[in-house]
């Protein structure tokens, strides 16, 4: 794609998509494919699980009571000694989980980076980057990795931050529901966003992980202030669809008892299918702009050269008109 004259990567992401419209489509097939496949092994895992418990009558009479109490007594009576077991099966499924999004991520991420990165790219006869897809689904693995750890530690500060409030140790508290919430988040979110932007640099530099992880923090630090504009921007998009999208959801609501509930529900879904479209369009558009200024960052764009003044010129030398006589 030419990228002559001035450019900003902010609206070369949204012409990449209008110059190759089939990137949409892709991304849309490999993310709501494994959207699918976590729903379905999610419902699946319920029913196993739900299966082996047992239900007494005595259980059955007390959840049809409706209250709090009794619920509660038939609930401990009911999971009892089952916790275990439901451990087992959430690790499986996260493990599952972690697995498949690790292999539909770099699988869906390196087909279209490489068609991303062909685009942009400044060779007259680009050949097509190499698929990587070890360094990318390591690179993956380590995100979601990650993002879980983070995710558990952050948790574990609140929960620990709220029991030290309770046994008033105040200090300690703020500690931990403040500085230790902050830090971890703000590392997981700093960390997550360098393995998730280091296949880029594996795919248009052919490099492993390692490799393009060390690219990544050197691209960071020279392109800094452009990143974070461009990461706003998206940002603020993305909230503003969200918030239209929400809108939208919670008009649908006024419609019950003027049509059926069952297109009332019918209407919901499309609306949340027509949020997910455009969060993942947005998604995409970000890669463009990535690779448009990783483009740019390689290829600067030569500076003029300052015009030189022109060379002084030597005084003439006036001769007499009597020296020529």
């Amino acid at each position: 794609m030419s990228r002559a004259g001035a450019s900003s990567p902010f609206r070369d992401g949204f012409a990449a998509l209008r110059h190759e419209p089939a990137l949409l489509a892709a991304e849309l097939t490999w993310r709501w494919c494994f959207g699918v496949s976590m729903l379905a092994l999610a419902i699946f895992s319920t029913g196993v699980f739900l299966d082996s418990v047992k239900v007494s009558r005595l259980d059955q009479l007390l959840l049809g009571t409706f209250q709090p109490q009794l619920l509660a007594a038939a609930l401990r009576h009911i999971f009892r000694g089952s916790l275990a077991r439901f451990l087992l099966e959430q690790a499986l499924l996260t493990l599952g989980v972690t697995l498949l999004w690790s292999f539909a991520s770099a699988v869906g991420r390196a087909a279209t980076l490489r068609r991303i990165v062909a685009m942009f790219s400044s060779d007259e006869d680009p050949e097509p980057p190499a698929w990587h897809f070890g360094s990318i689904f390591l690179l993956h693995l380590l995100r979601a990795m990650w993002t879980q750890v983070a995710f558990a530690i952050a948790v574990f500060l609140l929960l620990y931050g709220s029991t030290m409030a309770e046994l008033e140790r105040p200090f300690v508290a703020a500690l931990a529901l403040s500085f230790g919430v902050g830090f971890v988040s703000f590392a997981g979110f700093s960390l997550n966003w360098y393995l998730g932007v280091a296949p880029l640099f594996t795919i248009r530099d052919g490099v492993g992980a390692k490799e393009a992880l060390e690219k990544v923090i050197e691209f960071a630090s020279r392109q800094g202030a452009r990143l974070f504009l461009l990461g706003l921007g998206f940002f603020v998009m993305r909230l503003m669809w969200a918030a239209m999208m929400g809108a939208l959801f919670l008009a649908l609501i006024n419609l019950t008892g003027v049509i059926g509930n069952r297109w009332i529900a019918l209407m919901m879904g499309l609306v949340m299918l027509l949020y997910f479209v455009g969060a993942d369009t947005l998604v995409l558009a970000r890669w463009g702009a990535y690779v448009s200024l990783t483009e740019e960052d390689s290829h600067p764009a030569l500076e003029p050269k300052p015009e030189m003044p022109p060379p002084a010129l030597a005084p003439i030398e006036v001769i007499p008109l009597e020296g020529l006589a």
